[in-house]
């Protein structure tokens, strides 16, 4: 297991630099004798008032990407992460432009009262925009929650029983930002139009399937009026895991890039796609990119990348595979669900180890509790906070 916790390491690795936010930022973003260059725009940095706005959980990384560039061009600030995402190195850098910048830690993925003063703190620096304002605008998955504009009338209490709800429904990221966006004044472009008339640009970071600007983070630059370049997006991140697998000698295949539904079912799925490999010569390997969901039966710990695991390997040692097969499942951000671990790791032997430790792997997947199966087995996958968000990857190796 040890060699497979080594190569766990080697690909996610090369995932996450394939999305780090400070080379996605630096592949688009440019500044030549005062002139700022944003993917194919241009921009005369001499004389503007650049203002900069970060949300979500790689907003720190993104910020701090933006601010090497221009850090003496920006005349104020606010950049918006999750707890606990925030390196001292980073917290240091950041405190350098104090008070012009101010950095806010809020809840995920349900918004607490940091959240509401992340929000207040945005559209305060948006205020007094004018036609030589430019606000850049980086933003990343997370966003949603880490910081709330309601409209007035919509308590903060409110909005956090329908975040609950939203997460025990087992509706998708997309029919969730769709509610998201209508309780907000930031979200659905509210941000541009907020800035008026200034200018907007977004560099998007993006978690969800397709890149939707409408969806990701509910749209905060989504309008007419703002200029948005997608930076990185899951399909990369997978791209990067597929060379690194195939340079090991893997045959290997992306099978999706758009992988949704319900996790435990995915990963019975994913079970049977490999299974069909086994008459293959030589080592396979399939990769599938998405973000599953999961609907709360339980009142267990886990997320959707461990619940995944733990449904595939229900069905691993239900077909007893001759040839080795292993799943590794996770979150690109760090972060599966509201757990420490970022996935899972499972072969067609986690269920027996299981067994012998007293676990019961079904009564534990009805329970949503994928996390204390995991945990005594030692296969969570801690990589900690990556810095970016991408959505998750599953990697399936045939040996």
């Amino acid at each position: 297991m040890s060699e497979m916790v080594s190569l766990t390491q080697k690909l996610i690795n090369a995932a996450l630099h394939a999305v780090a936010p400070d080379t996605a930022i630096s592949r688009h973003l440019r500044y030549i004798d005062g002139v700022l260059w944003v993917g194919e725009r241009s921009y005369d940095v001499i004389g503007k008032k650049l203002r900069l706005i970060a949300i979500g959980k790689a907003s720190v990384p993104m910020a701090m990407a933006v601010l090497d560039l221009l850090g003496d061009h920006i005349q104020c600030g606010v950049i918006v992460t999750k707890y606990a995402h925030v390196t001292a190195s980073a917290q240091a850098k950041i405190a350098q432009y104090h008070p012009k910048i101010r950095l806010i830690e809020s809840a995920h993925p349900v918004p607490d009262e940091n959240s509401l003063r992340a929000g207040i703190a945005v559209c305060a620096a948006l205020e007094n925009c004018s036609a030589d304002t430019l606000v850049i605008t980086c933003v990343s998955g997370g966003a949603s929650a880490l910081q709330v504009a309601p409209h007035e009338g919509i308590s903060l209490k409110t909005m956090r029983a329908i975040n609950d709800a939203l997460l025990r429904s087992g509706a998708d990221i997309t029919e969730m930002n769709a509610v998201r966006s209508r309780l907000d004044r930031l979200k659905a472009g509210g941000l541009v139009r907020m800035a008026q008339p200034g200018q907007v640009v977004g560099l998007i970071l993006s978690d969800v399937i397709g890149d939707p600007l409408a969806v990701i983070a509910s749209g905060l630059t989504n309008d007419p009026l703002a200029y948005n370049v997608l930076v990185g997006n899951n399909a990369q991140a997978c791209a990067a895991a597929a060379s690194a697998v195939q340079k090991l000698g893997y045959k290997t295949q992306i099978v999706t890039t758009n992988m949704v539904g319900e996790a435990r079912e995915r990963g019975c799925e994913i079970v049977n796609e490999m299974l069909l490999c086994v008459t293959q010569l030589g080592r396979q390997c399939l990769i599938f990119g998405g973000e599953t969901t999961v609907t709360i039966r339980g009142n267990g710990k886990g997320g959707r990348n461990q619940e995944l695991a733990l449904a595939a390997a229900i069905e691993l040692a239900a077909h007893t595979p001759k040839r080795p097969i292993t799943i590794i499942s996770f979150g690109t951000d760090g972060t599966d669900g509201p757990t420490n671990a970022a996935g899972a790791i499972v072969t067609q032997h986690t269920l027996a180890r299981s067994q012998k430790l007293g676990l019961n792997a079904q009564q534990m997947l009805a329970q949503n509790d994928s996390y204390h199966f995991f945990q005594p087995l030692g296969d969570l996958i801690i990589t900690g906070p990556t810095g970016t968000n991408t959505a998750d990857i599953v990697i399936a190796l045939l040996d």
